[in-house]
């Protein structure tokens, strides 16, 4: 990592990939460092395509009570008191747009409807279930008491306040499908390698991303964005990497998520999320006290994973 003089006041970070290993826990050195951040009077919040009740729990952990940027950036929640802060939602006209090119494919779509005042429920929309593909079993098992069947015509009637309208399928079937999508007018997301063993496609309201997110909760504390510093490791972080004054990518990231970065930290494997802080924050506030190796090894008894996503 280069050094970079920066004057951070809020940290933004992605969860899967960045702030947790690949077994889903937060090590010991990057909660110490986060920690120390806020100690300092730094802003930390998580900026994560996880719904709220994902990332409900890392928010717990973390002690954080702030907002969190959630669903890819088109829902901030204030944590823990639920309440919405701002939302963006797709157009009526999108989400069947989106819906009926799904179907064409055979990709069954999922929409997450948006809740007014207070983020509570959480449901999953989607189709009638004989329409399910393999892709999508996985997701819909983790949701389970949340998912609401329904036909097509009534999943298009309802969804007239949707964050995003998401596929679940093998790589290749999403591939194919992605010519007509882009001539959407929409934002989104294409995960090769997603978190439920298939590929991930969001489409999102057009200009909504973790970006436009950590943008809006910027302006809410006062600041400009060169004072944020984003920690990310997939495209969807890129172009929160990107905007911020600091954006910094893991070391396992592909290599277009590391060029939109302005460094490169370690990976996930190597507490990256720490390494940036204790090198761009923390080093800032020299007094500050960072518990020893010692002191974390027994601050630390069993860490939950918080690999599974519901």
């Amino acid at each position: 990592m280069e050094d970079v003089l920066t004057d951070i006041q809020l940290i933004a970070i992605d969860i899967d990939g960045t702030l947790l290993t690949p077994q889903g826990q937060i090590t010991p050195r990057t909660r110490a460092a986060i920690r120390a951040a806020q100690r300092a009077g730094v802003i930390v919040t998580l900026a994560t395509a996880r719904r709220y009740m994902g990332a409900q729990a890392v928010a717990e952990a973390l002690g954080l009570e702030l907002p969190l940027i959630v669903y890819d950036g088109t829902l901030i929640v204030s944590h823990p008191t639920r309440a919405i802060m701002a939302s963006r939602t797709l157009t009526p006209t999108l989400v069947y747009q989106a819906i009926e090119l799904f179907r064409r494919y055979h990709i069954q779509p999922v929409v997450h409807p948006c809740e007014s005042d207070v983020c509570s429920r959480e449901e999953v929309w989607t189709g009638p279930a004989e329409y399910d593909n393999a892709g999508l079993v996985p997701y819909l098992t983790v949701a389970g008491e949340r998912v609401r069947r329904m036909s097509y015509d009534e999943l298009c009637a309802r969804s007239t306040e949707a964050l995003r309208t998401v596929a679940f399928a093998e790589k290749d079937a999403i591939e194919r499908l992605m010519p007509e999508m882009t001539a959407l007018d929409c934002a989104w997301n294409f995960a090769p390698y997603g978190s439920y063993a298939s590929a991930e496609l969001a489409i999102l309201p057009t200009g909504c991303s973790k970006a436009s997110g950590v943008a809006t909760l910027a302006a809410h504390y006062g600041l400009g964005l060169e004072q944020v510093m984003a920690l990310g490791d997939s495209y969807n972080d890129q172009e929160m990497l990107k905007i911020v004054g600091l954006g910094v990518a893991m070391g396992q990231a592909p290599a277009p998520v590391k060029a939109a970065a302005r460094v490169v930290t370690g990976t996930n494997l190597e507490d990256g999320v720490a390494q940036a802080i204790e090198r761009y924050v923390l080093s800032a506030h020299p007094g500050l006290h960072h518990s020893t190796p010692g002191e974390l090894l027994e601050e630390a008894v069993l860490f939950q994973s918080f690999n599974i996503l519901p």
